[in-house]
């Protein structure tokens, strides 16, 4: 399979390009970002991105024949507002409704859905009017891009499949101090996160919505 892959250089996204690039059903990764990657790989193609708004047919046509997208791109918390919304639900939402446009065709002649894997939180509210006690702008900004990928999943046309993965608090792979404070909570280990968002990737998943307890079984 041929899958996107955004947020590479970051923490749980360098997980997610690793394992791709280990696991023979991953056969092209395309890494859409703003600055190289150094990973000497003939399965990675870096493909440099200075807008995630836009997308000019030059990198459309990377997308060709690729069947999955795993959007790992955005940051735990963006104190600022404006940039939260910008970052985490328009350049979002500009992907998913590019991709869905130019998911892979099938031998038949038809399009086949195009699956969309994105990686959001466990605390994150798609409620956009419950009372919050902390990170409330932020939780509902996220929980609203999880509200309009839903609803874009569900348009007509039956060409966008979306999984939202909501794990707790994500833990390195080796074990260290930190862990004993941040594993108190709902955690797993970035390592077990990125095989889990792959296995949807490539498999799909039984609901649109996997929760961190889901995740870690």
């Amino acid at each position: 399979m041929k899958v996107i892959l955004t947020g590479s250089t970051g923490f749980i996204g360098r997980e997610v390009l690793d394992q791709c690039l280990k696991n023979p059903s991953v056969t092209t990764i395309v890494a859409l970002s703003r600055r190289a990657i150094p990973y000497p790989d003939p399965k990675l193609r870096v493909v440099i991105l200075d807008n995630f708004l836009e997308y000019p047919d030059s990198i459309v046509r990377e997308f060709d024949g690729a069947e999955a997208c795993i959007w790992c791109l955005g940051k735990a918390r963006v104190p600022d507002n404006d940039i939260a919304r910008k970052i985490c639900l328009e350049y979002t939402m500009a992907a998913a409704k590019k991709m869905s446009d130019v998911g892979a065709t099938a031998s038949s002649g038809q399009k086949q859905k195009f699956r969309f894997v994105y990686l959001s939180g466990g605390a994150v509210e798609r409620d956009q009017t419950k009372p919050l006690w902390f990170m409330q702008d932020y939780r509902r900004i996220r929980g609203e891009v999880e509200n309009q990928l839903l609803a874009h999943a569900e348009a007509p046309g039956d060409a966008f499949e979306v999984c939202i993965m909501r794990p707790g608090l994500v833990l390195a792979k080796e074990r260290n101090l930190v862990d004993i404070v941040k594993g108190l909570g709902p955690n797993v280990r970035v390592d077990k996160l990125a095989g889990a968002v792959i296995t949807r990737a490539l498999d799909g998943s039984r609901s649109p919505i996997v929760e961190n307890s889901e995740i870690v079984c």
